[in-house]
């Protein structure tokens, strides 16, 4: 019998979410805000970069970000939803409204808490 990739690569699977939230650089309430992901480029890159070492410790079958003939909006928020999911974290979005250089941008808010 197959033994399965979370049995098989327990360790390695909380190291990718670690690196994921670092990335992420959450405040005290384990929050970001969707308009910073989208504004800074390394993040981004950091995170799409990782998909081959998330591919070895993750069933990415599930993640249309990892399907090659699948169009995405946003592939590293879609990245970093897929896995920390996958490892039960729980996310929560809430739409709010932020200044910016005297102009209301509208974005989500995302709360990220792990299941026990």
């Amino acid at each position: 019998m197959r033994v399965k990739l979370c049995d098989k690569y327990k360790n390695e699977r909380e190291e990718i979410c670690k690196k994921i939230i670092a990335i992420l650089k959450l405040d005290k309430d384990n929050t970001f805000l969707l308009y910073d992901l989208d504004t800074d480029k390394e993040k981004q890159t950091a995170i799409l970069t990782m998909k081959e070492e998330i591919q070895k410790c993750f069933a990415c079958s599930t993640i249309s970000s990892f399907k090659s003939n699948f169009d995405c909006k946003r592939p590293y928020l879609n990245v970093v939803r897929g896995i920390l999911r996958k490892q039960g974290y729980t996310f929560i979005s809430t739409d709010i409204d932020i200044k910016i250089n005297d102009v209301v941008k509208r974005t989500k808010k995302y709360i990220i808490f792990r299941n026990n």
